[in-house]
């Protein structure tokens, strides 16, 4: 499971930086980290935030709407 919220987190990451970078790169961890305290974890923060999101569109369109 966390290898796939650092998935997750290392392709939108990919996404925001306007791929311009490999991709491979970004999965491997291979920058240095600007908030957290290495790559990797922030790849799974954003992971699991993105991931929280999804579940919560998807919720409220099933639910509510």
């Amino acid at each position: 499971m966390p290898e796939t919220a650092i998935f997750i987190g290392a392709f939108i990451r990919w996404l925001l930086k306007g791929c311009k970078t490999k991709l491979k790169d970004e999965i491997e961890g291979n920058f240095k980290g600007t908030w957290g305290k290495s790559y990797n974890f922030e790849n799974y923060i954003t992971g699991i935030v993105t991931g929280i999101v999804i579940t919560l569109i998807v919720y409220i369109f099933v639910f509510i709407i």
